[in-house]
């Protein structure tokens, strides 16, 4: 008998993780997605767009930098996301709720290839991820 519910704890356990996994998981992914986002607004030379994967209190000061990087081609070769460890959080050390490094092949629009890497702080705001300041600018 106690096998049995040992079993059953395990087989509950187990459905628990199967539907809460998929959903940290996807949390998880909101800030690269916000990455990519970002990179294929400026590939496809939408400022408007790209402005938008940017912090609002950003955008304004980083509108001509974003500018000049629109119609450049960004093959992602790494993309490493980054967040605060448990001890930075009970320690409370002022750490970015999360970062990005970035490292791509760019193609711009009347230049030859290059490879160059990229970091960001990314910011939380109003359930939404937002880059601090424009990768590869």
């Amino acid at each position: 008998m106690r096998a049995y519910y040992v079993a059953a704890a395990l087989f509950g356990v187990t459905g628990l993780a199967a539907i809460l996994g998929p959903l940290w998981d996807s949390r998880q992914r909101a800030p690269e997605a916000t990455v990519r986002a970002y990179l294929a607004a400026v590939e496809q030379g939408d400022l408007d767009a790209a402005l938008d994967r940017l912090a609002p209190v950003a955008r304004a000061a980083e509108r001509e930098r974003v500018s000049r990087q629109l119609g450049n081609r960004y093959r992602v070769e790494s993309l490493v996301l980054g967040a605060p460890s448990v001890a930075d959080r009970l320690l409370d050390r002022s750490r970015p709720p999360a970062w990005t490094v970035v490292g791509a092949a760019i193609t711009p629009v009347a230049a030859e290839r290059w490879r160059s890497s990229s970091t960001a702080d990314l910011v939380h705001i109003d359930g939404r991820w937002y880059l601090a300041s424009p990768l590869f600018a």
